[in-house]
């Protein structure tokens, strides 16, 4: 180690025993988010055996990163029932920014009842980036949303023949690998907007938070203006007869949020605790990587699913940094 001031002599030094720690800024300890009445604390627990440990499933997952046009958050998460019985995490996330400046986001939700549903959404997620970076890399480029469906269903297929072994049929996928999604592909617009297209297969969500409102784009187990009816009850492996993308544009001050149902469901309208605490988070400044997994990682009493959410925000001029006071949320 050096002498510079800015470097500990040793990392976190003094911690243990309560003293100062003269050469470390910034917050060591992260406190749970509370919203309304907490849950249970629950120190998680391994993947049983049951489940299989290969392939390797973290409980938690964050990424993030900044592009000319825009700025990503994503996280995704087991919720306290699945930390506590040793279930691995059923959803799964993936943002990726391709060279000609296209955003792609998926979030799948893998059906609870399912075994092996954490493979049907890690597959789901895998399958729709490949083949967008395949099938339509460059912004603007129009999407057959029907085939990547279809893609992914057919490599679900694959995916639960490797793991069950033998012949399989479609109601051994939809029973052991059951998944809903949603997508997006993100294109920046000279104008400083973002132009967004998404579908969704189930009851995984999209919003868009503007001024402090979060409004439907799709999904949901109440659809939007827009949502997609055809496939609202339908989930992956199973390929609904038609889908219609929705278009957004996304506006300097405006989120774009992609969640599952772990997200959604104590969100809700978007009135309520967890509604505040998202504004909070969310709608003046762009959180941290450790924030916005903190933020999403909230306890509140009967919501215990696992949770994913895609923030994407058009780049503003300036991205805080500072700390957010979240007292009082759900009070």
């Amino acid at each position: 180690m050096t002498d510079d001031a800015s470097t500990p002599s040793f990392p976190l030094a003094g911690l243990s025993s309560g003293g100062p720690l003269p050469a470390v800024r910034g917050t060591v300890r992260i406190e749970q988010v509370v919203v309304g009445d907490q849950g249970p604390s629950v120190e998680p627990r391994p993947t049983a055996d049951r489940f299989r440990s290969v392939p390797f499933r973290p409980d938690t997952m964050l990424d993030g990163w900044s592009t000319r046009a825009a700025t990503v958050r994503a996280v995704s998460l087991r919720g306290h029932l699945h930390r506590y019985d040793g279930a691995p995490r059923q959803d799964d996330v993936a943002v990726h920014a391709a060279p000609s400046g296209r955003i792609i986001a998926v979030v799948a939700d893998g059906v609870s009842a399912a075994l092996h549903a954490h493979i049907g959404a890690s597959t789901a997620t895998t399958v729709a980036v490949q083949w967008l970076l395949s099938e339509a890399p460059e912004v603007g480029a129009r999407i057959a949303w029907l085939e990547l469906v279809r893609a992914i269903s057919w490599q679900m297929t694959e995916r639960a023949r490797s793991v069950l072994g033998g012949e399989i049929d479609g109601e051994d996928v939809e029973r052991g690998f059951a998944t809903t999604m949603v997508a997006a592909v993100i294109d920046p617009n000279p104008d400083g907007v973002l132009e967004v297209e998404a579908i969704g297969v189930g009851d995984s969500s999209g919003w868009i938070l503007r001024d402090g409102e979060f409004v439907p784009l799709l999904g949901g187990k109440n659809d939007g203006a827009g949502g997609l009816a055809s496939s609202a009850v339908v989930g992956l492996p199973r390929t609904p007869s038609s889908i219609t993308p929705v278009s957004a544009v996304l506006y300097p001050d405006d989120v774009l949020l992609l969640g599952s149902d772990g997200v959604g469901d104590p969100l809700g309208s978007g009135q309520g605790g967890v509604g505040d605490l998202l504004r909070a988070v969310l709608g003046s400044t762009v959180p941290s990587m450790m924030e916005f997994g903190n933020a999403v990682d909230f306890s509140r009493e009967t919501f215990d699913d696992d949770r994913s959410l895609v923030a994407v925000w058009p780049t503003r001029p300036a991205l805080g940094r500072g700390r957010k006071n979240l007292n009082g949320i759900g009070d």
